[in-house]
């Protein structure tokens, strides 16, 4: 799932309590990534007026279904403020990191099943929509199927339960024929 489909999925409220967990500085960054800019109007002159105006960008942004911030506040809220989940998920699989960052590309030297046994664990130390984001994030990254195909993974970010079965088929369709095109 793409990191604007997971924003869309987690709604407004979840995504504002991951910009609220931002520093000013983490917040300029995402917008600079997002390819936006941070500047604010003199008037903003408190944390509060220039997080306003920050965050009524994001909502433009995120209204033109701008991937690049989306992936940005996403990869910056999971790195900078919930660490101890992909910590905890690499121990779990056995993967030799450094604070939960690794080179090894653990989607394609674990199994499946291997990689969903950790979705469980996580699910019951941590919410469901981070545990969720942070599973869905990693298939983007890694371009493993595995996730996009958990119900479970699915549902904790929000996805209506009538909507999860119609979503895994179409995106094992499109799966199939992205690797018939590789």
């Amino acid at each position: 799932m793409k990191p604007i489909d997971i924003c869309k999925n987690l709604g407004p409220e979840k995504v504002d309590a991951y910009y609220g967990e931002l520093s000013g500085k983490e917040i300029r960054a995402v917008l600079k990534a997002g390819g936006s800019h941070s500047n604010t109007p003199s008037t903003a002159f408190s944390q509060a007026g220039r997080r306003k105006v920050w965050r009524k960008r994001f909502d433009a942004e995120f209204a033109k279904d701008n991937e690049q911030l989306a992936l940005a506040l996403l990869i910056e809220w999971l790195m900078r403020h919930h660490r101890n989940m992909l910590v905890d998920y690499l121990d779990h699989l056995g993967i030799k990191h450094t604070q939960g960052e690794t080179d090894e590309d653990f989607c394609e030297t674990k199994t499946p099943e291997e990689l969903r046994e950790g979705v469980d664990m996580l699910l019951a130390k941590y919410p469901a929509h981070e545990v969720g984001t942070y599973l869905l994030l990693v298939g983007h990254l890694q371009e493993t199927p595995v996730f996009d195909e958990t119900a479970k993974v699915l549902g904790a970010v929000g996805m209506p339960e009538g909507e999860i079965e119609g979503y895994i088929e179409r995106f094992k369709k499109r799966w199939a024929e992205r690797k018939g095109a590789a």
